[in-house]
């Protein structure tokens, strides 16, 4: 889904794949919400820093014949306020289904519709891959905002992993965050 999308409040939001070229406006907005929410994404900052914006070029999905691979922006202008992705699932019986990831807006875009314009987005070019059937995620419990947000878009839950998360701060606190599946049937 490209082009712009109007908002009903304040400025425009254009939804669009996100390109090879503007992979640093990727990379930066994903190293901030890896340590704004480090309880909401599989992956840490400290490991992920380290990588150059060129090193996620593959979830483009740019070779992905059948489609169901890819990152949307949110743009505002030129600046990118939110991201998300959709990885296709690469084994053979597995292919029908794809993983929902990386959705953030920046806080302080957050409460105008752009996740939902992100999450809907996605959800229409994933509707277009060829053989997709299912899209599935996977929220922090303690994200309710969240959770009802994947509701809005017809997400449904379908079993929580207890500990999913561990974080263990500089003190070394220990703190565990579980995990709530949702799926949605396309």
């Amino acid at each position: 889904m490209t082009g712009t999308e109007p908002s009903g409040r304040g400025p425009d939001i254009r939804i669009a794949r996100i390109t090879p070229a503007q992979l640093s406006a990727y990379k930066t907005l994903r190293d901030e919400a890896l340590r704004l929410h480090p309880d909401a994404f599989d992956a840490d900052i400290e490991s992920e820093q380290a990588r150059p914006p060129e090193s996620y070029l593959g979830r483009l999905g740019l070779g992905e014949t059948r489609g169901g691979s890819f990152l949307l922006g949110a743009w505002l202008g030129q600046e990118l306020i939110g991201m998300i992705g959709l990885e296709r699932q690469t084994q053979t019986k597995l292919r029908h289904s794809a993983e929902l990831n990386s959705m953030m807006v920046r806080p302080e875009h957050t409460g105008h519709g752009v996740g939902l314009k992100l999450i809907e987005a996605a959800i229409g070019e994933a509707r277009q891959a060829l053989g997709l059937e299912q899209v599935v995620l996977r929220v922090s419990t303690s994200s309710q905002s969240a959770i009802r947000l994947y509701e809005r878009a017809g997400f449904q839950g379908c079993g929580v992993l207890p500990h999913a998360i561990k974080l263990v701060d500089k003190g070394g606190q220990v703190r565990y965050f579980d995990k709530l599946t949702m799926v949605l049937i396309l």
